[in-house]
């Protein structure tokens, strides 16, 4: 909102100038005996704007509610209204007994996830080794089962080389039996025949028909036909004894391959229990390095350690800290009271840098961009300083012109919220100095002075002016920041006046 233009009010410096004109010593020495009523103003560095006035109100730069993040009943609270605190300060704390308690079960419970990993690392290294050992022992199981099935096989070839070797035996046997059984025949007849010579020829020899050769002769063949058959009867019972053993060789040789065929089957099936105990061995053993037991405990280890920061951050979130530097601006809770993050139990302002809200017509708000300086003078506190434009809305304030927000450095905290600021534009050019009101100088002549405050006295000090603008003046030398000079009753001081300090 536009205010006025700056004025220059020189009648009360045109005062000043003849009243010292026309006093000379006389008047000085009796201003020195004097003490006078005084206001100050404080003169500061910086630069004077010039063109239109702006009003805005003076407030915070951040606004922070304060509010404790879980419920709760107030322990304490460390600071009041006004109270200045720092970003990380203790503001209030609330009663914690029972998250202590909580954090401390949570950290048991840590403990014994911990063991539980422990646990599952030994269980699984346990079963490796044990899986292990199952499997070298079925690997060697199917080995010597492997081994079994070739001796059994091995026997089954000689058993059954036995088999044949007897039934060849015994078909040998039984035609040597037959064949005896032929020869006794033939032995019987050629008996049968050799008696019957025999006993003809002796009938003839004894009737003197055959001669003594011939029965001798007869003899002879009745022996030999006897021998041929004792032995053809020999031969036969050998040939039915060679036939019994052979017949028992081929039963025991029968028995052998049986008892072979047997031991194959066994080693065959001691082999295939072998496989499968070894295909158990080898899936135990997968089982054994799986880490899911180890990996499910650590889950639940890091479920406990989440719990136990869960636990740790809400006791740390019944110490309630400052976020930022400010200023306590509302104190919502006390002692013995319930809070909780559903209503703000304090509220801290940041004054170190302050905002202000001009609004700027159509007409100028294009020559304004990001950045530009200002001066911001409250003339109620006697503050003058600079600031720069934050940010410009492009919106219209409902015709009220174009909001534009301005920052300035409040280290020293003499601007105070809700205070009403005078704000004008600097232009490029404009020159840095000690700015004083205006009606704080004297002139005398071509010279110009102010009285600045030593103690309880007003020193008058000769000043160079560059330039003025309405009530304000800039001082290029003679002056230094921070020193108060006197801005009324000037007609009535003298070098080294003695002074009282009106606070209002």
């Amino acid at each position: 909102m536009k205010i006025r233009k700056w004025e220059v009010t020189a009648g009360a410096l045109l005062l000043s100038t003849v009243v010292l004109s026309g006093c000379g010593n006389a008047s000085t020495q009796a201003a020195q005996d004097m003490n006078v009523n005084v206001k100050v103003a404080q003169a500061q560095q910086g630069v004077i704007g010039q063109g239109e006035i702006y009003t805005g109100t003076v407030t915070p730069s951040a606004t922070v509610n304060i509010m404790p993040k879980i419920s709760g009943k107030v322990s304490t609270v460390a600071v009041d209204v006004g109270a200045e605190v720092k970003k990380g300060q203790v503001l209030l704390k609330l009663e914690d007994d029972d998250l202590r308690n909580n954090l401390e079960i949570a950290k048991s419970n840590v403990a014994a996830a911990a063991a539980g990993v422990n646990t599952a690392k030994d269980s699984r290294e346990t079963g490796m080794v044990s899986a292990n050992s199952g499997v070298v022992s079925s690997k060697n199981g199917i080995i010597s089962s492997k081994s079994s099935i070739n001796q059994a096989q091995g026997s089954i070839n000689q058993a059954q080389g036995s088999v044949n070797q007897a039934q060849t035996a015994l078909k040998q046997a039984q035609t040597a039996v037959s064949t005896a059984g032929n020869t006794i025949k033939q032995a019987q007849e050629a008996l049968t025949n050799a008696k019957s010579t025999l006993t003809r020829t002796q009938s003839l020899a004894s009737n003197g028909l055959a001669t003594q050769a011939e029965l001798e002769q007869a003899q002879a063949a009745a022996v030999s036909a006897q021998t041929a058959y004792d032995n053809a009867v020999n031969g036969k019972a050998n040939a039915e004894e060679q036939l019994s053993a052979a017949q028992k060789a081929l039963s025991t040789a029968q028995k052998g391959l049986s008892t072979a065929k047997s031991a194959y089957e066994n080693a065959t099936s001691s082999y295939e229990n072998a496989n499968s105990g070894y295909s158990n061995a080898q899936r135990q053993l997968e089982v054994s390095q799986s880490t899911a037991g180890i990996q499910a405990s650590q889950q639940k280890l890091d479920q406990a350690q989440l719990n136990v920061q869960i636990a740790q951050d809400s006791l740390d979130d019944t110490v309630v800290k400052s976020p930022i530097n400010g200023i306590v601006t509302t104190k919502n809770a006390e002692v013995g009271e319930m809070a909780g993050p559903s209503a703000a139990s304090l509220v801290i302002a940041n004054l170190s840098t302050v905002n202000m809200l001009i609004y700027v017509p159509a007409n100028e708000i294009n020559n304004i961009k990001a950045g530009d300086q200002v001066q911001v003078r409250v003339a109620s506190s006697n503050i003058v300083t600079n600031g720069k434009v934050k940010n410009i809305n492009p919106m219209d304030a409902s015709g009220n012109g174009y909001p534009v927000k301005i920052t300035v450095s409040n280290a020293d905290g003499k601007l105070k919220s809700g205070m009403l600021a005078d704000v004008s534009f600097v232009g490029k050019d404009a020159k840095q100095g000690i700015i004083v009101p205006s009606k704080a100088i004297q002139k005398d002549g071509k010279k110009a002075y102010v009285y600045v405050i030593n103690k309880d006295h007003a020193v008058r000090k000769e000043v160079t002016i560059g330039s003025e603008s309405g009530s304000q003046t800039l001082i290029t030398s003679g002056l230094k920041d921070g020193e108060q000079v006197v801005e009324n009753n000037l007609a009535l001081m003298g070098d080294n006046t003695a002074v009282t300090i009106s606070q209002y």
